[in-house]
């Protein structure tokens, strides 16, 4: 009878280390997976935020101090050619993320 007990409690316990392994292995290793290439994404997204801001703001610097044309009547003009570099880059760039992920 003491035999076939151990014998039960030492099935019990493998299963339940069997388990935690395969816990491990099906949860935890994807999400720390995810995790790091989600964080990338992000830092990398931020880069991208930061030297778009920093150009556009260059641009339209460039724009308002270079040109006399956009003094008096037209200042408001160097604003409207940033926006639409801004949305022109925007386009090209979505355009070319679904090209990439229709070759996929």
């Amino acid at each position: 009878m003491k035999i076939e007990q151990d014998i039960i409690s030492e099935k019990f316990t493998e299963l339940r280390s069997l388990l935690i392994r395969y816990a491990k292995q099906e949860i935890r290793d994807p999400l720390t997976a995810l995790t790091k290439w989600l964080s990338l994404g992000l830092l990398g997204m931020l880069f991208l935020a930061v030297g778009a801001s920093f150009g556009a703001i260059g641009l339209l610097r460039l724009l308002q101090n270079e040109f006399s044309l956009f003094d008096d009547s037209l200042s408001f003009l160097p604003y409207v050619l940033v926006f639409t570099s801004l949305l022109i880059v925007i386009t090209v760039s979505l355009k070319a993320l679904r090209r990439h992920n229709e070759i996929r």
